[in-house]
């Protein structure tokens, strides 16, 4: 591609026509009105930015958002349209969060009353002119510091890389100044919320945990005293078994003793019944002599 192709191209893309302070009417208008306004108003930018218009739909969106004042009756004032105009810029780069973000602090600030945010309108239209005039030129000392030649394709997907990430790094920009000059306070307290609901589930983990311990604890207690259980009942048991055997070889030793003295008592009974037999028998004898 050649750069005079390049510059037609990018004057194109850059060739927005946006509505000037004094172009729009002082007094409050209709939704019909203001949609003429804006439509009539792009026809003058290129084909690019033609297709891009603003809604009623968009409109009631915004209202419904918070993105513009609440209005009276069914006309919008000057400042209205300013802030559609705004909004309608702003969420080509942002969220329609972060734009109420930054919307909702401008319109409770003191310094955007009695035509404040109108000066800051015109201020901003001002540095995208600026914008426009530079974009080629910042374009060529992009190609030229890059070393870049655009009719070559692996230079020219380069400069088209580069380039998103020049629009990425600048979003990134905006959103980190935005949270720091205007702190997301619905996304501080969903921080806080899923910080305690994380500390209540830790807790709730630790007292699980230590409660499975404790319930491991005594089961191994039980299982500890139903070993000791089973072995002072072994030893019990043997200790009983013990005692039986020797009650019976106690039992047996008696008997065996008894016996023994039956036996001793019958065989003194026969002794003395065979002695007293020898003596009366020795008596007759001498008598018969």
């Amino acid at each position: 591609m050649k750069l005079h192709e390049m510059e037609h191209l990018i004057g194109e893309a850059v060739r927005d026509a946006d509505l000037r302070p004094e172009e729009i009417p002082a007094i409050d208008l209709y939704l019909d009105q203001i949609i003429s306004l804006v439509t009539d108003k792009r026809m003058e930018g290129s084909a690019h930015y033609r297709d891009r218009e603003l809604t009623k739909t968009m409109i009631n969106n915004y209202s419904k958002d918070g993105l513009i004042a609440p209005i009276k009756g069914k006309k919008y004032s000057k400042e209205h349209i300013i802030q559609m105009l705004l909004v309608y810029d702003l969420k080509n780069t942002l969220s329609i969060g972060e734009i109420k973000r930054i919307l909702q602090n401008v319109y409770g600030s003191d310094a955007f009353r009695d035509g404040g945010l109108e000066d800051v309108y015109r201020r901003y239209l001002a540095i995208k002119e600026f914008e426009r005039q530079e974009a080629f030129p910042l374009l060529e000392t992009y190609l030229e510091r890059a070393d870049l030649d655009p009719d070559d394709d692996a230079d020219f997907l380069t400069l088209l890389l580069g380039m998103a990430s020049v629009s990425a790094y600048l979003k990134s920009c905006v959103q980190v100044l935005l949270k720091a000059r205007y702190p997301d306070l619905d996304e501080e307290k969903t921080r806080e919320e899923q910080a305690r609901r994380e500390e209540a589930k830790r807790q709730k983990a630790e007292k699980k945990a230590e409660a499975a311990k404790a319930k491991a604890q005594q089961k191994k207690a039980a299982q500890k005293k139903t070993v000791q259980d089973s072995s002072e009942g072994k030893k019990a048991a043997q200790s009983s078994s013990e005692e039986k055997k020797a009650e019976k070889e106690r039992a047996e030793e008696k008997k065996a003793a008894q016996k023994k003295a039956v036996q001793d008592s019958s065989e003194e009974k026969k002794a003395a019944q065979k002695k007293s037999v020898k003596g009366s028998s020795g008596e007759e004898k001498n008598d018969a002599h």
